[in-house]
């Protein structure tokens, strides 16, 4: 292969889809988002060992992976949004469910303390259970409408944004799931 092609390869084959990277992260976010559908469900019902192990893994990965990915997509992803679609404030639902998400991680730090010895009362429990069903409701939509509004920036940016934004995004996801 003449070198000239072969630097014209090497660049595609650096260049990032943003749809694709999108898409990676969601698939490797959305079976720790089931997981939560599954913990809440175990709450009070199994054993309290398998709760904690699987509350401090899922409690992990949202502190360590899901947070920076959310805090990532924002400050890339969110004001490209905003430009194509012309309105400063046409991300603002999605930046209230990060922070209703947020204010769900917090929720689910309080509860740490209990799941060790699964002291958590009936009420807490409870209290547990909806913040675990909260979180993975909103979640499931909230990455649902991430992939339309990257449908629309893959039509409206040049390639050289594409793969500016798919390099933020793959940044936010520091360490492998």
């Amino acid at each position: 292969m003449p070198a000239g092609r072969r630097l014209g390869r090497d660049r595609e084959d650096q260049m990032q889809s943003l749809q694709l990277t999108s898409e990676d992260h969601h698939a490797r976010l959305l079976p720790h988002v089931d997981r939560l559908l599954v913990l809440a469900d175990m709450v009070g019902h199994v054993d309290c060992d398998a709760i904690h192990a699987l509350y401090e893994e899922e409690y992990a990965f949202i502190v360590g992976q899901l947070v920076p990915h959310m805090e990532a997509i924002e400050r890339t992803l969110y004001g490209q949004v905003e430009q194509v679609l012309g309105g400063h404030h046409s991300m603002a639902p999605m930046r209230s469910e990060h922070a209703a998400m947020k204010q769900l991680v917090e929720e689910l730090g309080r509860y740490r303390r209990h799941a060790e010895g699964c002291s958590w009362s009936a009420v807490e429990g409870l209290a547990l259970r909806r913040a675990l069903y909260r979180l993975h409701s909103i979640l499931k939509v909230h990455l649902a409408e991430e992939e339309l509004y990257l449908g629309v920036l893959e039509q409206h940016l040049d390639d050289a944004e594409k793969d500016h934004l798919a390099r933020g995004i793959a940044h936010a996801m520091t360490e492998p799931l």
